[in-house]
């Protein structure tokens, strides 16, 4: 009996295609279901649930985010324990993983693509998100959805193409009113690269106008929910220093949160207005000797570290020329979002820059590839680094208890 030698061939070539970001996948899927019934719900996962029960969440009520609610309002009606209802963000958090592969393998190769994935899998602040009844991992997943989609559009302008960014985009509006910072870099991106072609220029033009005819009766509630929003908690927090504006990299890849590192309870508004009030010696000279010093300064190296990882990726050329296409979905965002925090109240929080995280981890991957084929020896000290930095955070997340019934994180 003769073997079917193409059809293994071919089996063989999905297998050795797909199996490494399904490994991954099953890694994360292991993380994001484990304790995830353990700590209690949390007042914002209350209010998710207790508004959505009622309708209020719900659109007429509810013109502002609807659709993370109407999503979990289908989904109730299936099961209301709390395994259940955080089971729609673990949903959500596989899909951001996939899509995140995609992106980083078409933009900048295959060993990019799965780093951003392991990346994001082993992210301590994105299982948090990952295991809550909020809209956090939906955030992600539509931002990167819609941007695979402006990928092919821009290689390729199909309408299927396009018409699945145009939907993603204005998903990701009724999601979070900061979605609107992604119409920044896609604008950037399109007009660049049709620059010379009306037609298709025409064609991005009126399923932008869809967009706003579909958002414009929407606007005057987004608006003055946003206007209260600014005007409300969110004032406590001060401006974003240096010290605010890089840690995030160290608190979406490796430990969340980073007060935590402190061991002295002090509080995450406490923390950053003390960091807005002292200098960066003077606040390191009172705290540091107060504190666990070793983990401190080794986060602290680590986060250097990240940011030279990010500075080669942004800084260097790459063998694919569309990672500046990244850089620019990274950057003008993000850049966006810390104006706004200057402008009005800070927002440069890390459940807000979701929505441009995966952008800054396929960086980071393609800056580790950069350092591996100039220097193997370095890049494995930098992956050893960085295991050790989230192993730790990995402990600490499942080992810390964050959620208090009924209220907030501690």
């Amino acid at each position: 009996m003769k073997l079917n030698t193409p059809a293994l061939g071919i089996r063989a070539n999905l297998l050795q295609k797909w199996m490494p970001i399904g490994l991954i996948l099953l890694v994360a899927t292991g993380l994001y279901l484990y304790q995830l019934g353990t700590e209690s719900l949390w007042y914002d996962e209350l209010f998710s649930i207790n508004k959505t029960q009622s309708g209020i969440s719900l659109p007429p009520k509810n013109l502002t985010r609807p659709f993370y609610f109407m999503i979990l309002h289908i989904w109730m009606q299936f099961s209301t324990s709390t395994v259940w209802l955080r089971g729609l963000s673990v949903i959500f958090g596989l899909g951001s993983i996939f899509l995140i592969y995609l992106l980083g393998r078409r933009l900048a190769g295959k060993p990019v693509g799965l780093i951003a994935a392991l990346l994001l899998t082993l992210s301590p602040l994105f299982i948090n998100h990952a295991q809550e009844v909020r809209m956090y991992t939906l955030i992600p997943f539509l931002s990167l959805g819609g941007t695979l989609a402006l990928v092919h559009a821009l290689e390729n302008p199909r309408f299927a193409a396009i018409n699945w960014w145009a939907v993603a985009r204005f998903l990701a509006l009724v999601t979070t009113p900061v979605s609107v910072t992604l119409f920044v870099p896609d604008l950037v991106l399109i007009g660049w690269q049709f620059r010379n072609h009306k037609r298709r220029l025409f064609a991005f033009g009126i399923r932008l106008l869809l967009i706003g005819s579909c958002w414009l009766p929407l606007v005057s509630a987004v608006n003055e929910s946003s206007t209260k929003f600014l005007k409300g908690w969110v004032t406590q927090y001060p401006k974003p220093n240096i010290i605010l504006i890089i840690s995030e990299v160290t608190h979406l890849t490796a430990f969340w949160p980073l007060r935590h590192l402190l061991g002295s309870g002090i509080s995450a508004n406490d923390l950053m207005k003390q960091l807005n009030q002292q200098s960066i010696m003077d606040w390191l000279v009172e705290h540091v000797l107060t504190s666990n010093l070793v983990p401190l300064l080794y986060y602290m190296a680590y986060t250097a570290m990240a940011i030279g990882l990010l500075a080669i990726a942004l800084l260097s050329r790459h063998p694919s020329t569309k990672l500046w296409w990244i850089k620019v979905w990274a950057l003008l965002p993000a850049g966006s979002i810390l104006l706004i925090s200057y402008v009005s109240s800070s927002i440069w929080k890390a459940r807000y820059l979701l929505i441009v995280s995966p952008y800054f981890l396929i960086l980071l991957a393609a800056g580790l590839m950069k350092v591996w084929r100039w220097q193997r020896q370095v890049a494995v000290l930098v992956t050893l680094l960085y295991a050790i930095a989230v192993g730790s955070g990995l402990v600490h997340y499942y080992t810390t208890l964050y959620r208090v019934a009924g209220g907030a994180p501690t």
